[in-house]
């Protein structure tokens, strides 16, 4: 193996590098021969024209690599190729002269080698740089590689298998936008079913490396499709490239002129078992065709007053014609000269046809069509109308050589403004008055088919109705406004309907009434105005919404044991209308809500202040006085005497207070007394004894409950606070 190796090592030394040779495409087969040996035969077409053809076959080997199916390389077959062809230029057409500008040549290289059987069989690679870079489907096409690829299936599976082998060789060019057929059929030695279908063609080497010997390992990348192209579509035209999946017969209408890759390969299946393919990667020239033989004439149409046409040949390629001037009144209609004229009977439509014979093939004779008009008298006619009350002119026009699609026509409407090519053209003139349209309509292709006409038009003014209203801020009072571009022209008739479904009277003749609304709720007034002479006429409708009376109200409350108070307002259009609040609290500070907690910073006067204003205008303000007192302290006495005269007994909590919770210790921590109700005080006895002179300690919480205005909750003003109290005895 080692020795193996220096010789191919040895062999790639001598092999030039040629960069600027351009692969078209290839294949690879093998052929069984028994006893494990396999007869390797590698296909390459290569361009003879673009790139460096004498470079091409600089390439006298060709190294090709066997891999087991874990991408690893098992043996390199180095192979030299036969003597050079060339593909014959010949499509399915004996009609197309073949392009000079398209070459491809085609080599094979064959070789023997043994492979005995290993698991999972093994695969067979070529790789060689670069394809054309004028190649439109693929991205960088230059520096794009080709892989020839196929596998040998497991003997587990098929001890004898040779790959199919295709029955022709492709063609160098077809003809864009012809119809492309091509029998793209391949035979299997071993009889096997096959099956064809379009591939993407693989990627291999590069141009640093045009011809890695051996190959690169597989997986292989494949080319990148330059869109819109894609496995579906990889030409381009009317009809997509396709291969039928039976028969390998590949059909196309290609469009754009251009090469391309393509590719398409053979499957082989053995009683419903798949065992290999053969991949044909191929650039496809899609060239213009130019037939040999070529009729052409020109039929245009003729004069108006003529029945007498005359007809140009363009054909090429012909040696004697046949006209047909498709008059079905005679069977003389015909004529064999280069260029003829005829005279029709009468006017109407005739298909001419011309056939040019080849001198060549008769299976190349052409044949073309042209359609000759013979006119009549060239007569134009014009009309208007008047859109009602609008500045606008409606124009018609029509000739004799309508259906022919060849009229031009040319408006003038009359005021050094306007112009229209259209032949039923619509102008608003920008001022009323008298106007004279001219109309000149005439056939660039017929000589003498021309006419000129005028009409007057009047332009009344457009009848244009405006309407708009104006209510007093918080009323049921609305001031209505109508005017039309007829006022001082014409007179015209004003009827307002308010709106008002229960009334049968909310309605006046008056072009700008008023109308005091009897209940709130939303409103759709109706203003129809209109002239008798000219009958023009217009409907336009407002809105207006008539909302409740308005009235506010306000509270303002002390919050017990506290500066705190709380203010709330009111009005009867708040959850109609926005409404906005503005308070004044007097002590510098102000709020925009409805209602507000406020606390102030100690006793004293405070001038309040409340304005209101709704999105509909009302408004109203409220002002007021409050006197803040000081705080009543909550007072504990730190001493009492209870002996008994009646004279500071008992121990009280002093204070206005809603909710107490007084508890008495000992100094040993023990509670002696304890109360929720401010009426009750100790008298300083402990489990009915009296206690011995002493401090004792006492907790005190105490709540001032405010129901509020604004929540359901109570406003809470919670405090604690301890001390001590000094018994004397």
């Amino acid at each position: 193996m080692t020795k193996l190796l220096f010789i191919i090592t040895f062999i790639a030394l001598l092999v030039p590098t040629a960069k600027a040779t351009h692969i078209v495409g290839g294949e690879l087969n093998y052929l069984y021969l028994g006893n494990n040996d396999y007869q390797i035969t590698l296909t390459v077409y290569r361009d003879c024209v673009n790139g460096n053809p004498a470079a091409i076959f600089s390439d006298s080997i060709a190294s090709i690599g066997i891999f087991n199916m874990n991408n690893i390389l098992i043996q390199s077959l180095i192979m030299r190729h036969s003597i050079p062809d060339t593909l014959p230029n010949l499509i399915n057409s004996p009609c197309v002269i073949p392009p000079t500008n398209v070459c491809s040549d085609v080599v094979t290289y064959v070789d023997t080698i043994n492979l005995p059987p290993i698991s999972g069989g093994y695969q067979i690679a070529y790789q060689r740089c670069c394809r054309n870079m004028t190649i439109l489907n693929i991205i960088n096409p230059l520096a794009t590689g080709a892989t020839y690829y196929a596998t040998i299936p497991d003997t587990s599976i098929e001890v004898i298998n040779s790959n199919p082998i295709f029955n022709n060789w492709p063609p160098p060019f077809i003809c864009s936008s012809l119809p492309f057929s091509f029998d793209h059929s391949a035979s299997d030695p071993d009889g096997d079913s096959l099956y064809y279908e379009l591939f993407q063609p693989f990627h291999g080497a590069n141009q640093t490396v045009p011809m890695p010997q051996p190959p690169n390992n597989p997986p292989y990348p494949l080319v990148l499709w330059n869109a819109p192209y894609n496995t579906l579509d990889m030409l381009g035209g009317s009809i997509p490239l396709s291969i039928d999946p039976n028969t390998g017969l590949l059909t196309a209408t290609p469009g754009p002129l251009g090469q391309f890759v393509v590719g398409m390969k053979v499957s082989e299946y053995r009683n419903g078992v798949f065992l290999s393919e053969t991949k044909r990667d191929f650039q496809f020239n899609v060239v213009p065709c130019v037939n040999i033989t070529v009729a052409a004439l020109v039929a245009p149409n003729f004069s108006c007053e003529s029945f007498t046409a005359s007809f140009v040949n363009n054909s090429s390629g012909a040696g004697t014609y046949l006209w047909d001037f498709g008059d079905g009144t005679t069977t003389s209609d015909t004529s064999s000269l280069f260029t003829p004229s005829y005279t029709y009977p009468d006017t109407g439509t005739y298909t001419v046809t011309l056939i040019a014979f080849s001198v060549l093939n008769p299976a190349c004779n052409d044949t073309a069509y042209g359609t000759v008009t013979i006119l009549p008298e060239f007569i134009q006619n014009m009309n208007f109308t008047n859109e009602p009350c609008t500045q606008d002119i409606i124009f018609n026009s029509n000739t004799s050589l309508d259906s022919t699609g060849n009229v031009i026509f040319d408006w003038n409407f009359g005021n050094g403004l306007g112009n229209s090519n259209n032949q039923n053209p619509s102008y608003t003139y920008p001022d009323t008055g008298t106007y004279t349209v001219t109309l000149i309509s005439y056939s660039p292709q017929n000589p003498g088919c021309n006419d000129t006409g005028t009409v007057t038009v009047t332009v009344f003014p457009e009848f244009i109705l405006s309407s708009s209203l104006t209510d007093i801020p918080c009323s049921a009072d609305v001031s209505f406004f109508g005017n039309s571009s007829f006022d001082g022209l014409y007179p015209v008739n004003y009827f307002w309907d308010f709106g008002v479904s229960s009334v049968l009277t909310d309605t006046s003749n008056l072009s700008n009434p008023n109308y005091s609304y009897l209940s709130p709720g939303t409103y759709n007034p109706i203003l129809i105005a209109y002239t008798d002479s000219p009958a023009c006429g217009d409907t336009t409708q407002l809105q207006i919404t008539i909302y409740p009376n308005f009235s506010f109200s306000h509270n303002i409350q002390n919050i017990k044991c506290s500066y705190g108070v709380e203010f709330v307002a009111s009005s009867s259009l708040d959850k109609i209308v926005v409404t906005n609040y503005s308070w004044d609290f007097g002590d510098g500070n102000t709020s925009t809500s409805s209602s507000e907690n406020h606390t102030y910073p100690g006793s004293g006067s405070y001038n309040i202040s409340l304005s209101i204003t709704t999105a509909n205008g009302c408004t109203d303000s409220y002002t007021t006085t409050i006197e803040k007192l000081a705080l009543a302290e909550v007072f504990v006495p730190n001493a009492f005497t209870p002996n008994g005269d009646r004279e500071n007994d008992v121990l009280f909590v002093r204070g206005g207070i809603d909710e107490i919770s007084f508890k008495i210790y000992n100094r040993w921590g023990e509670l002696i007394f304890e109360t929720n109700d401010q009426s009750i005080g100790w008298d300083g006895t402990y489990n009915g004894s009296p206690v011995d002179p002493g401090v004792f300690v006492y907790h005190l919480t105490t709540k001032c409950i405010t129901p509020s205005a604004i929540t359901d909750e109570n406003i809470v003003n919670e405090t604690f606070k301890k001390g001590n109290i000094t018994v004397i005895r």
